[in-house]
């Protein structure tokens, strides 16, 4: 049998005693022949025992001859005493480097939380995608493992700072493109405007209530491209505005372009409407100020011809016509009664047609109660809240309106009335006049009382009317679904 086998075999006293006899003889120790301890190589000297001394150490000069001598019995020795045997190395102290000490702690940490039954914490691996990761830090796989070997989805651990970082960056993007947008309308819309305009404005303190004039000039595609009127445009629509942004309160004010009134110097007195046609802008501000009594602080002009593409913009309007709109001579209209959506085309047609009301009265009344209602119809669904939508707005109506208004100020307005109430704070009204035919011309002379009581009532920010009877146009002109 094996000696491996056979020490397997014995009881532990044999193993014992069969150590300590390996041990004994191990002590006696016998050397090999011609060995430098050899019992022939070891002189009389030594022969009571190997006894070393600091005068004849060895190796050295000094020593005395290992001539072979007659063979004596071996003498023993200690293992002390051997010259050749290495003293004991002291233990070094076992040095933790930090990374194994955190290696250590998170293995811990790793097995309390499984056995404690929670999902790992995912550690990342550099150069492994962040689908791949799992919770132990490799690629293996995007799951980590929990108490009983289910595999459960990872969860990115929440970081505040990291978070807050990326919030500040989507902010700041928007803000730019933001600034960018305002900046880019600004040019498209301020370009229209002559320095002579806005020499003729008087500009109030931001968040004061203020008056802006809207003009719709006739304006056409056909007109341009053939030069008709040798590029001259009369006002089709006149509007007052009074815009109150701390309140969100806008009053419309029709002026209707028939409107007699002195235009001073050579002109003397004209429809309303020439002022544009003789002086521009400038000379028309001063006219319906001088009209209204009151300060005009912005000025936009509108080309109608083009605005359809602001309502194909929003997705078109929703209004109601009390009565059918046909007018096939003029305008092409043909609006059937009923609460109904209306496209571009559709809503420049019903803001130009008069003759369709002419069995209900002047049609003027009605075609400007009408261009007050799309307007208004415009600004609900721009105004409904969502930012994308007022975006959407301004950026076609750059294209159609040129006005001293900046893009900053229209997205101030635009917040300042988002969710605007049209039933509550949205006013329109008619200026008070009387038909005059006077030398083969029709005029509108204003009624001074009904005027003044009006725009006194515009001014306190109160609805135009203290009656809605007053409203010729009530009943019949098309108005807003709310």
């Amino acid at each position: 049998m094996p000696p491996r086998r056979e020490h397997r075999q014995m009881s532990e006293e044999e193993q014992r005693a069969r150590g300590a006899a390996a041990q004994g003889r191990h002590a006696e120790g016998t050397f090999q022949s011609g060995s430098r301890f050899s019992r022939g190589n070891v002189t009389p000297a030594h022969q009571a025992g190997y006894q070393p001394s600091s005068q004849a150490g060895y190796p050295g000069a000094g020593q005395p001859s290992h001539a072979p001598g007659p063979q004596t019995t071996r003498q023993p020795y200690s293992a002390d005493d051997d010259p050749c045997a290495r003293a004991p190395r002291a233990e070094q102290p076992h040095t933790v480097t930090r990374s194994q000490a955190e290696d250590v702690n998170r293995y811990r940490q790793m097995r309390q939380e499984r056995d404690s039954g929670g999902v790992l914490r995912r550690r990342r691996h550099a150069g492994a995608p962040d689908w791949a990761h799992n919770d132990y830090g490799d690629s293996r796989g995007g799951y980590g493992e929990q108490a009983g070997g289910a595999n459960l989805p990872q969860r990115r651990e929440f970081n505040p700072r990291r978070a807050l970082k990326i919030t500040k960056r989507v902010l700041l993007g928007a803000l730019a493109a933001l600034l960018a947008f305002a900046v880019l309308i600004t040019v498209r819309m301020n370009l229209g405007v002559s320095l002579e305009t806005r020499l003729a404005l008087r500009p109030v303190l931001p968040g004061q209530p203020f008056y802006m004039l809207l003009v719709g000039t006739d304006k056409d595609a056909y007109r341009e491209e053939t030069g008709a009127t040798g590029g001259v445009y009369r006002t089709d629509s006149i509007i007052l505005a009074r815009v109150d942004p701390i309140a969100a309160k806008l009053t419309l004010v029709s002026i209707q372009r028939d409107t007699c009134v002195n235009l001073g110097g050579d002109y003397g007195e004209q429809k309303i409407n020439a002022a544009y046609t003789y002086g521009g802008p400038p000379m028309l501000i001063k006219a319906v100020s001088d009209l209204a009594g009151v300060p005009i602080s912005h000025y936009a002009e509108i080309d109608l011809d083009q605005f359809i593409s602001v309502v194909d913009a929003i997705g078109g309007i929703t209004v109601n016509v009390p009565v059918d709109v046909y007018d096939p001579d003029y305008t092409g209209a043909d609006i059937k009664a009923g609460v109904q959506e209306l496209n571009g085309d559709d809503a420049l047609k019903l803001c130009r047609a008069r003759h369709a009301y002419d069995q209900y009265g002047a049609g003027d009344y009605f075609r400007t109660a009408n261009q007050r209602m799309v307007l208004g119809a415009i600004l609900k669904k721009s105004l409904s809240g969502n930012p994308f939508m007022l975006l959407a707005t301004l950026n076609a109506g750059s294209a159609s309106v040129n006005t001293d208004l900046t893009g900053f100020d229209l997205l101030f307005l635009g917040a300042r009335f988002a969710g605007f109430d049209m039933a509550e704070n949205l006013y329109s009204a008619l200026e008070p006049t009387v038909s005059s035919y006077e030398n083969g011309v029709w005029y509108e002379r204003v009624n001074q009382d009904a005027w003044a009581e009006m725009m006194d009532r515009v001014g306190r920010g109160l609805p135009p009317y203290a009656d809605g009877a007053q409203d010729p146009t009530s009943g019949i002109a098309a108005g807003i679904v709310e």
